[in-house]
């Protein structure tokens, strides 16, 4: 009787099982990087913020170049992103948060591609992963970019 009861449960039990083991094994790679890079912590005010390693001009002539090479034209209207630059320089979940853009997409590949170009948040002397806003306009043909936490 008890062997009966045992498979009874078994069989009822498995769905769950089977789900649970499921839901566990789907590890996107935003969340990879949020466990091993960020210690599952992302700032929002650091002490020194996210910042590029190269002069913002600089910066700002490559992203237009790679824009323009991409047919991508902005308008005289400012655009802001959001996103987060990790301890090793990667940058993930971007979002635009203001600003009409009809190519997103290629934008979000551009900051993606140019991520080496900036150096993590720091606080309390280590690098920490931060969310940073981003943001462009266009001004006499120069891109002017803007960073804020």
């Amino acid at each position: 009787m008890v062997n009966i009861i045992l498979m009874i449960a078994a069989i009822l039990l498995s769905p769950i099982n089977t789900f649970a083991q499921s839901l566990w094994s789907r590890d996107t790679a935003s969340e990879r990087v949020m466990q091993n890079e960020c210690d599952d912590k992302v700032f929002t005010k650091v002490e020194n913020t996210a910042s590029l390693n190269i002069p913002a001009t600089d910066f700002g002539d490559t992203l237009y170049s790679f824009l323009k090479s991409k047919k991508v034209f902005l308008d005289k209207t400012k655009i802001k992103f959001r996103f987060i630059v990790t301890t090793r320089s990667q940058i993930f979940d971007i979002t635009k948060e203001s600003g009409e853009l009809r190519k997103e997409g290629i934008v979000k590949e551009a900051l993606l591609k140019f991520s080496s170009y900036w150096n993590p948040a720091t606080q309390n002397g280590h690098k920490v992963c931060s969310y940073v806003r981003f943001e462009m306009s266009i001004k006499d043909e120069k891109l002017q970019i803007a960073i804020t936490q």
